[in-house]
């Protein structure tokens, strides 16, 4: 997720700015900044709070003053919390760590939110942002993700992505090329333990070679193949390849993707 928060240095000068010009008297900006302030105690009792906390959390400021922080977490989130009050507490002046938290609300609202907490002489500087919004949206992203992979997985076929060199190394194999080459997706992917092109029968690398290559000089082309595997049992099983190549807004090639199939009547007709 990309961060919502200023550079370290920044953050401790900044927030260590407000809070020194408020302990004597009310900053008239620390009420409107547009997030939520917390100063804590060493143990992580509420001390001060501003009234971007009421309007992230829900709670009334003053019926939080002297109570733990904790109180306002998904009990889940309550021991990391915790562990991290204790790190930075034995950590030096000045040291702040950042994490993500879920907080709920008098509603019952859960809030994930954004915490940056920094230890000075008195205990604790904390700022909070709400991050509701990109957590759900990395959290759909993810899902959305998943689901494709377990359709892809479902395919009674290779699904690739590889890099346009000779050894056609994988950077994504479905799990579908178990069947197909009787080899795992993890033992193909980065070429770990078997390059691709080593499964390419030996008098058909060149070609499949020279048909890609001719393949990716238009943009527009979908590369069609057919050639002979060899699989981990020693049998050569004859595919059928559609793929295309994946460029760059220069026009370079980045790599190659698509998807291969044992040929079958059915599959001619598919990849045709």
């Amino acid at each position: 997720m990309k961060a919502l928060w200023p550079s370290q240095n920044r953050f401790s000068s900044w927030c260590l700015a407000f809070w020194q010009g408020i302990r004597q008297s009310p900053h008239p900006e620390f009420e409107s900044l547009p997030l939520a302030l917390a100063r804590l105690d060493p143990q992580g009792a509420i001390q001060q709070l501003n009234q971007g906390w009421e309007e992230l959390t829900g709670y009334p400021a003053h019926a939080c003053l002297h109570r733990a922080q904790a109180n306002y977490l998904h009990p889940e989130d309550q021991p990391l919390w915790r562990q991290t009050l204790m790190r930075l507490s034995k950590a030096s002046l000045g040291a702040w760590e950042q994490l993500q938290l879920r907080f709920l609300t008098p509603s019952g609202e859960r809030r994930w939110v954004e915490v940056r907490l920094r230890r000075d002489s008195r205990g604790f500087i904390v700022s909070l942002v709400d991050a509701t919004q990109q957590v759900q949206a990395q959290q759909a992203l993810a899902a959305s993700h998943r689901s494709l992979s377990n359709l892809l997985d479902g395919l009674p076929a290779m699904v690739y992505r590889c890099r346009n060199n000779r050894h056609w190394t994988m950077e994504y194999v479905s799990a579908g090329c178990h069947a197909l080459t009787g080899y795992q997706p993890e033992q193909l992917t980065n070429s770990c333990e078997v390059t691709f092109n080593s499964l390419i029968h030996p008098e058909d690398r060149e070609r499949v070679w020279s048909e890609v290559q001719q393949g990716l000089q238009d943009q527009a082309v979908v590369i069609c193949l057919s050639y002979r595997l060899i699989t981990a049992s020693g049998q050569v099983c004859q595919v059928h390849e559609r793929g295309s190549g994946i460029y760059s807004d220069h026009g370079d090639v980045l790599g190659i993707e698509g998807v291969i199939l044992a040929a079958s009547p059915g599959t001619d007709l598919l990849i045709s």
